[in-house]
């Protein structure tokens, strides 16, 4: 048996409760796997009451499993990133004679931004943390490749194991059509979509500059701002914005699946951890995103699926937009790709082939 353990959440959009989540069902429904998903309740995490592994527990004993994935983000699992307790229960469980398999599947580090004392003191206790929970445990995995890299120069110096995030919104390819009716959206017109625009990760001046650059060609332009927030519309000239606030996972794949290209200017450059990228690919979309310091190599090097432009210009993103706006063979040819690299190194079945393949071997 497989347990799954991550910290509930009151968040409308929680991409690693909802990675949980769609983990769980593809390991029961599409290997056949007897699992099971452990979410820790926000009292026992606030006061520092996580347990997973003693008999009484609050949240649920764990000494049934045989295998136990830790979705590790600090800050889900205690005030500021402290989670003591977690350290605790991870270390006995590890000197046990029996207990199972553990796995630490690190979504989030440490904070590494030392902008005060403050985060100084939050990065100092969050990187002892973190080395302890790897000595603790038997297999590491890490959702991007630049922090497999860190975590392997520190100690315990242990193999760290690259493993890709997927999308957490089902396919809704064959709505396209339907929907673009729907919005009212004609054949002439350019629909980018984005996730989370005002959200500090994303370059939200990249969105605008490249909405802007297509609509000065004098095409209609309709920017869908999927995610959270206030839903609302602005109408500047031939461009709409469309904030479309937060929407159930159906609604918002199928929103996504109208887009004509998808816009992804991450703060840190686009990476194997962000599913809303990966939701993207599923949907055969074409993107453009930002390379920066936490891109993958793979995407790096996956010129025909994505097209990516430096992280401090946003004239040049806007620009790269605006071509692929006037180009619809290179769109087409850019989505397909996008959706076959998809269904080779981020699907559901492929992720779920690779951690149960690195379980086996450390078992």
């Amino acid at each position: 048996m497989i347990a799954i353990v991550t910290a509930a959440s009151a968040k409308q959009a929680d991409g690693i409760r909802d990675y949980s989540h769609r983990l769980l069902a593809q390991l029961r429904d599409g290997d056949g796997l007897s699992a099971r998903l452990v979410e820790l309740e926000p009292d026992d995490i606030g006061r520092g009451r996580v347990r997973l592994f003693g008999s009484g527990a609050s949240n649920g004993a764990l000494s049934d499993a045989e295998v136990c994935v830790i979705q590790y983000e600090p800050f889900s699992f205690g005030r500021w990133g402290f989670a003591p307790s977690l350290v605790a229960d991870v270390i006995k469980a590890r000197l046990s004679r029996r207990r199972p398999l553990i796995a630490l599947f690190v979504h989030e580090s440490y904070v590494s931004d030392r902008r005060n004392w403050r985060w100084l003191v939050m990065s100092v206790w969050q990187r002892l943390q973190l080395i302890a929970l790897r000595a603790a445990s038997d297999v590491q995995l890490c959702s991007i490749e630049a922090w497999a890299h860190r975590l392997r120069r520190m100690p315990p110096w242990t193999r760290v194991h690259h493993l890709p995030v997927s999308s957490n919104l089902p396919d809704a390819r064959s709505a396209r059509s339907e929907q673009r009716a729907a919005l009212g959206v004609d054949a002439d017109t350019i629909v980018l979509a984005c996730f989370g625009m005002h959200h500090f990760g994303r370059l939200s001046g990249h969105v605008l500059a490249a909405a802007e650059a297509i609509e000065a060609t004098g095409r209609s332009v309709h920017l869908l701002d999927l995610g959270t927030g206030e839903p609302g519309r602005e109408v500047r000239g031939g461009l709409t914005i469309h904030r479309l606030g937060f929407l159930p996972d159906d609604e918002a794949a199928r929103m996504l699946a109208v887009a004509d290209i998808f816009l992804a200017p991450y703060a840190d450059g686009i990476s194997t951890r962000r599913t809303t990228a990966m939701a993207a690919f599923q949907h055969g979309l074409p993107v453009v995103g930002t390379l920066g310091p936490l891109t993958d190599r793979m995407l790096r090097e996956a010129t025909e699926a994505v097209e990516l432009a430096p992280l401090a210009d946003p004239a040049a993103f806007a620009n790269q937009v605006r071509l692929l706006a006037e180009d619809e063979d290179r769109r087409e040819a850019l989505g397909a790709a996008a959706r076959a690299l998809y269904e080779s190194r981020f699907d559901w079945p492929v992720v779920s082939r690779t951690l149960l393949r690195v379980l086996k071997e450390a078992a």
